[in-house]
């Protein structure tokens, strides 16, 4: 049977405190040499831990659920500052007893407290996105102390990010400010958020290794060139999205609704293919098609699910175009 508890906490051993050292032109580099569970074929016969913990570096997590609770496996992270910590995104399953996901939380935070001698530190919690892969954990956390819950709307975050919301706000975690952005098109709450203190991009569903399936074409373009124009104007290192969809090999997917994803490709993107990403929302020019590039497929004007039809190399001929295979 799958374990009931918790995720194995991975590299816990925390640095002292970063007071004083957010302001760097160095990224604060982590680690991502690491494997993901893949679930399994029996989602009953898995015993792998239900979420997934890997500290990447001393102030920034990342969590995965486990693929055989839910297919969508998402991502979820958790960063600190000296005065708060953020939680982008809650999963696909609201129900603690298969996604323990606030029990998770609140021991990363009780060490990460202990090794940085710090107390009362406030919790916020931000879906990126209203998809229900991000969002349905969030009330796990309704009756928690001193947390404040950023509901997927505009009027909620505007509250917290400032009157320039829903364009770009700001969060500020005690020295570490995060930068937020307006990037709807796949969904119309979605939002990414920039760290200029790891130099990463938490882009969520707008933009991950998986199955991009556009809905509001001209807010998408807008988004992703807004993307790309901030990833110019800025030293991003690495993107990190919501999903991994695609397999190590360059182009394929996994199936949709696979609980068992052995061989998956790398979680992060680069600034390369996001830049390639828009130059095919801009070749698709709001005409429906399936795109595929070797970390991602753009998909517009069809479901999640027209690739599953001839999985895994068939593409309606309807919907092949340029630069499609």
């Amino acid at each position: 049977m799958m374990r009931p508890l918790f995720a194995a906490i991975v590299c816990l051993t925390i640095s002292t405190s970063a007071w004083g050292q957010w302001a760097t032109d160095a990224a604060a580099t982590g680690n991502l040499r690491f494997t993901w569970i893949h679930g399994s074929l029996s989602a009953k016969a898995n015993t792998d831990v239900r979420i997934q913990v890997h500290r990447y570096n001393e102030h920034t997590y990342i969590l995965r659920q486990n693929p055989a609770v839910h297919w969508e496996a998402p991502f979820m992270y958790l960063l600190m500052g000296d005065k708060r910590a953020v939680l982008l995104d809650t999963g696909a399953t609201a129900e603690a007893d298969y996604f323990p996901l606030r029990n998770v939380v609140d021991q990363v935070l009780m060490r990460w407290q202990q090794a940085n001698k710090l107390e009362d530190l406030e919790l916020i919690v931000m879906p990126m996105g209203a998809a229900a892969s991000q969002t349905a954990g969030q009330e796990q956390f309704s009756n928690r102390i001193n947390t404040q819950i950023i509901a997927a709307d505009d009027a909620a975050r505007k509250a917290v990010l400032g009157a320039n919301w829903p364009a770009t706000g700001t969060l500020d975690l005690g020295g570490r400010v995060l930068e937020v952005i307006a990037t709807p098109g796949i969904d119309a709450q979605a939002l990414t958020v920039h760290d200029p203190w790891a130099k990463i991009l938490f882009t969520g569903n707008t933009f991950y290794p998986g199955r991009l399936v556009i809905r509001d074409f001209m807010a998408y373009l807008d988004s992703m060139q807004r993307l790309v124009d901030l990833s110019r104007d800025n030293d991003i290192h690495q993107i990190w999205g919501g999903r991994i969809e695609m397999t190590a090999e360059p182009g394929l997917d996994f199936m949709l609704r696979s609980n068992y994803r052995p061989n998956e490709r790398q979680l992060q993107l680069s600034t390369d293919a996001l830049t390639d990403a828009l130059n095919i929302v801009r070749l698709i020019n709001g005409d429906k098609g399936i795109h595929i590039h070797d970390d991602f497929i753009v998909m517009h004007g069809v479901g999640r699910g027209a690739r599953a039809y001839g999985w895994p190399v068939y593409i309606p001929e309807m919907f092949r175009k340029d630069r499609t295979r």
